[in-house]
């Protein structure tokens, strides 16, 4: 199948798999060639791609995404997000440092607006972390 991945900023990701995993609220799914037709809410976490079906774990290609429309139509699959970003560009030490400052944040936040941004902010720095462990998990 095709997989394009979008971002506000330009496509990321353009080019034949196997496989995509992608997060939604009702739980992660793997969408594969000939998948019906579907329309998704993606949910921030980490979005992976199984480029030839003899790839193992290992191989997959993760990226974070904060959200987003996941797309599906024949042997074509979008996931459309504002914003992405791929394994090997995430460090574990800034994005655990940027998580703590974060959780910080959403202690001291004095009004709900405040607090809600907060916790958008500590979940995109929480989902970098998960894809960071993963990619040090992989490259043992």
């Amino acid at each position: 199948m095709h997989f394009q991945l979008i971002s506000a900023s330009g496509v990321k990701y353009d080019d034949e798999a196997y496989e995509v995993i992608v997060p939604t609220k009702d739980g992660s799914i793997a969408v594969f060639s000939e998948h019906m037709p579907l329309l998704a809410v993606g949910v921030p976490g980490v979005l992976s791609i199984r480029k030839k079906v003899n790839d193992n774990d290992e191989q997959l290609e993760h990226f974070a995404v904060y959200g987003g429309i996941l797309q599906t139509e024949g042997n074509s699959v979008r996931f459309i997000t504002e914003d992405v970003t791929a394994a090997e560009d995430i460090s574990e030490q800034e994005s655990r440092e940027a998580l703590t400052r974060a959780q910080k944040l959403v202690e001291t936040a004095g009004t709900r607006e405040t607090l809600a941004e907060a916790r958008t902010v500590a979940q995109h720095h929480e989902v970098r972390l998960n894809l960071a462990r993963l990619k040090k998990r992989h490259h043992r």
